[in-house]
C-alpha cells in the first residue's frame, strides 16, 4: 500500500484518518473487519501520531487494534439510526481478536488502558461528510442531537461549506413548535450561513418562523437577530426599540449584554459603551446561579479597547488586515514632496517626479476605485482583499506614504470594507497623516492661507481626505476639531465647497454658541439652496437678537422649502418613507433630516417658540 502525503500536524493527520474511517465504516463491513482495516492503515495515514507508540511489533499491533475498537464503538452508523453498534468486549480467556493465537488477557488486554483520542470528537461530522448535499436535505433527524448538528454546520461553514451546512440544518426548522432551546445554536449557524450565501429572504423567513416558536429562548434569539439586522442596515431607532422589547421579554438573558455593546460599538459610541459595559459586568458578577466568567472577561476586553477588539475578530482570517495595521503603526515621518503652482491666490498640488513614479507603480499593484470618498456607501467586504497585493509593496516603498493619491486609495478601501473598528484603527491614521502632510506642503511652499480649489483634479485626493477627517471627528464626538477643519476647508482651502460642508459647519457653529460664525458661513453663500444654510441663517439671526432680519430670512426659506417648518414644529412625527438612494429636494425626508439635526438648537434657543408665534400671526 502506498503511503500518502500527510501533514506534519497531528490534528490534520487525525482528520484524514477519521474521514477515511467513516467512508470505510459505511461500507458492507462489520466491526471486526473495521478493526483489522484500521490497524493496517493507521501507521500509513498517521505516521507522526504513531511515532510515539512502542516500536516492538506486538505492542504496536495491540495498540492499533485497541484504537480501532475504540473508534468503531463510537462510530454513528446510519443503518442503526446513527447510533454505534459496539463490539462486545472479548472474554479474558478467549483467543485474542488480533489473530496472535494467544489469550486476550495475555495479548491485547493491556492496551485497554490507552487514552481514548476520539472521546471529545464529533464522529457524526465525518459520517455526514460522506453524504451528497441532496441526501443531507432529506436526512432523518430523529434521534440526532441538535446541538451536535449545529456544531457540524458551524464547522462546515468555517471550512467553506456553507451550502452543505444549509442543507443539513434547514429541515430542523420545518416545525418550530416541536423545538426547544437546544435548537438555538442551529438557528444561529443557519442564519450565518444565509448571510454567507447571500440569501436575505431565506434569513428573513427563518427569523419570522422562529419568532413565533413556542420556546421562549428561540423567540428571544430571533428577536436578537432582527435587532442586529436593523442595526447593520442603519435603522438604529427601530433596532433600539426592539432591544427595549427584548429586555422586557427576557431581562435576565446575558446575551443582551453582548447585543447592546455590539450595537453601541457599531455606532462608534465608545463612551456609552464603556458605561454600559461596566453595568453589565457588575450585574453578571452578582448572578449566583450561573458562572459568567467567560462573558465578563469578553466584556472587559471589549470596553478596554472597543475598536481594537472588533478589528481583531474581523481580521482573524484576513492576514492582509493585520499586515496593514502593522504598517500603519510604523509609518515613516512625513516629508514634503509637493510643490504648489499658484495663480491668483489659487494653488495646485504637483508631486515630485519620484513621487509621481511611485504612485504610477502603486496603481498597477492594486485595484481601487476613484469616487468621492465622502459619497461612498460602505459595504464591499472584498475591498481590502483586492488591495491586499499592494500591502507588501507598500512595506518596500516608504516614499509612497508621502502621496495623497495613495492615502486616498487606502482610505477608500477601508471605508468600503466597512470593518467594525476599522475607522478608529485603520482609517484614522491615514486621514491624520494626510492632514499633517497637507499642512507641511502648504507651509513648505509658503501657502498657508492659500486655496487649493476642487477644480484642479490634482487637489482632489487631499481635499477628499480632509473632508473624510471632518466626518470621522464628528463620529468620534470631537466636534471642536471637526468645526476647525470644516472652517478651514469651507472658508479657505476650497471656497466653492464642492462637498457641501457648509451645512455641517453652520450647525457646528450654532452648537458651539457661535451664531456670528454660523451667519458668516451662510452669508458666504447668499443664493444657496441647501436647507441647512437657508434655515440656519434665520436661526443665527434670531440668536444674535436680529429678529426682524430673522423673520425675513425664515419666510424666504419657508417659501423655498415649505415642508421643513411643519416637520420641525410637529409633535412626535413618524419618520417619512425614504426617497431612495437620492434625497428629493423639497421632500419630507429632507425636512426630517433637518429636524433630526437641528430640533434641539431651535428649542434650546427659543427660536421654535418664536417661529410658532410668527406662524400663528400669519394665520
Amino acid at each position: 500500500m502506498t503511503r500518502p502525503e500527510t501533514s506534519e500536524n497531528p490534528t490534520a493527520e487525525l482528520d484524514v484518518l477519521l474521514g477515511a474511517s467513516a467512508r470505510y465504516a459505511l461500507g458492507p463491513i462489520d466491526g471486526t473487519a473495521f478493526v483489522r482495516w484500521f490497524a493496517e492503515v493507521l501507521p500509513i495515514l498517521c505516521p507522526d501520531f504513531v511515532s510515539a507508540f512502542p516500536h516492538d511489533e506486538e505492542s504496536r499491533r495491540s495498540a492499533f487494534q485497541s484504537l480501532g475498537r475504540l473508534l468503531w464503538n463510537r462510530m454513528p452508523l446510519p443503518d442503526n439510526g446513527f447510533r454505534p453498534r459496539p463490539l462486545p468486549k472479548p472474554e479474558r480467556n478467549a483467543p485474542c481478536l488480533c489473530g496472535s493465537g494467544r489469550k486476550y488477557k495475555h495479548c491485547c488486554a493491556h492496551a485497554e488502558s490507552l487514552p481514548d483520542p476520539f472521546a471529545e470528537l464529533s464522529l457524526l461530522k465525518y459520517v455526514l461528510a460522506q453524504y451528497p448535499r441532496t441526501q443531507l436535505r432529506s436526512l432523518p433527524l430523529a434521534g440526532l442531537d441538535l446541538e451536535e448538528l449545529a456544531y457540524i454546520g458551524g464547522e462546515w461553514r468555517r471550512e467553506g461549506r456553507a451550502a452543505d451546512a444549509e442543507a443539513l440544518l434547514e429541515r430542523v426548522f420545518e416545525d418550530v413548535d416541536r423545538l426547544d432551546a437546544r435548537a438555538q445554536f442551529a438557528f444561529d449557524v443557519l442564519a450565518d450561513c444565509y448571510d454567507e450565501l447571500h440569501r436575505p429572504k431565506k434569513k428573513e423567513r427563518l427569523i419570522e418562523r422562529v419568532a413565533h416558536a413556542r420556546d421562549r429562548t428561540l423567540r428571544s434569539a430571533a428577536l436578537h437577530r432582527r435587532i442586529t439586522m436593523l442595526a447593520d442596515r442603519g435603522e438604529r431607532a427601530e433596532a433600539w426599540r426592539l432591544f427595549a422589547e427584548a429586555q422586557r421579554h427576557e431581562p435576565d438573558n446575558p446575551m443582551l449584554a453582548t447585543l447592546e455593546l455590539t450595537m453601541l460599538l457599531g455606532q462608534g459610541d465608545y463612551d456609552r459603551m464603556r458605561d454600559r459595559g461596566q453595568y453589565w459586568i457588575a450585574r453578571l458578577a452578582r448572578d449566583r446561579n450561573y458562572d459568567h466568567a467567560d462573558l465578563i472577561a469578553h466584556l472587559r476586553e471589549l470596553i478596554a479597547d472597543p475598536a481594537g477588539v472588533a478589528l481583531k475578530y474581523a481580521s482573524a482570517d484576513r492576514p492582509e488586515m493585520t499586515e496593514l495595521r502593522r504598517l500603519l503603526a510604523s509609518l515613516p515621518p512625513i516629508e514634503c514632496h509637493y510643490r504648489i503652482d499658484s495663480s491668483g491666490g489659487e494653488g495646485c498640488l504637483v508631486p515630485s517626479p519620484a513621487l509621481e513614479a511611485v504612485v504610477t507603480e502603486w496603481s498597477r499593484e492594486v485595484e481601487v476605485f476613484k469616487p468621492d470618498l465622502t459619497m461612498v456607501r460602505a459595504g464591499d467586504p472584498d475591498a481590502l482583499e483586492r488591495a491586499a497585493p499592494g500591502i507588501p509593496w507598500l512595506a518596500a516603498h516608504p516614499l509612497a506614504w508621502q502621496s495623497f493619491d495613495l492615502l486616498d486609495d487606502l482610505a477608500l478601501v477601508v471605508r468600503e470594507a466597512d470593518l467594525m473598528g476599522g475607522e478608529e484603527i485603520l482609517l484614522a491614521p491615514v486621514l491624520e497623516r494626510a492632514h499633517a502632510l497637507l499642512r507641511l506642503a502648504l507651509e513648505h511652499n509658503g501657502a498657508q492661507n492659500g486655496a487649493l480649489p476642487w477644480g484642479f483634479p490634482q487637489n482632489r485626493p487631499a481635499l477628499r481626505l480632509l473632508v473624510a477627517l471632518v466626518y470621522l471627528r464628528l463620529d468620534q464626538k470631537r466636534a471642536g476639531e471637526a468645526r476647525e477643519l470644516a472652517h478651514w476647508l469651507v472658508l479657505t482651502l476650497n471656497p466653492n465647497d464642492n462637498h457641501g460642508l457648509r451645512e455641517e459647519l453652520s450647525r457646528l457653529c450654532l452648537e458651539a454658541g457661535d451664531a456670528q460664525g454660523a451667519l458668516d458661513v451662510c452669508d458666504r453663500y447668499p443664493d444657496d439652496a441647501m436647507v441647512s444654510t437657508m434655515f440656519n441663517r434665520a436661526l443665527a439671526l434670531f440668536m444674535l437678537g436680529r429678529q426682524a432680519d430673522a423673520e425675513t430670512a425664515l419666510r424666504a426659506a419657508m417659501s423655498l422649502r415649505p415642508k421643513v417648518m411643519p416637520m420641525l414644529m410637529a409633535t412626535d412625527p413618524k419618520p417619512p418613507r425614504s426617497d431612495g438612494a437620492f434625497l428629493r429636494v423639497g421632500g419630507k425626508e429632507e425636512a426630517w433630516i433637518y429636524r433630526e439635526d437641528h430640533l434641539a438648537l431651535w428649542e434650546k434657543s427659543g427660536a421654535l417658540a418664536w417661529a410658532r408665534g410668527l406662524r400663528s400671526r400669519r394665520h
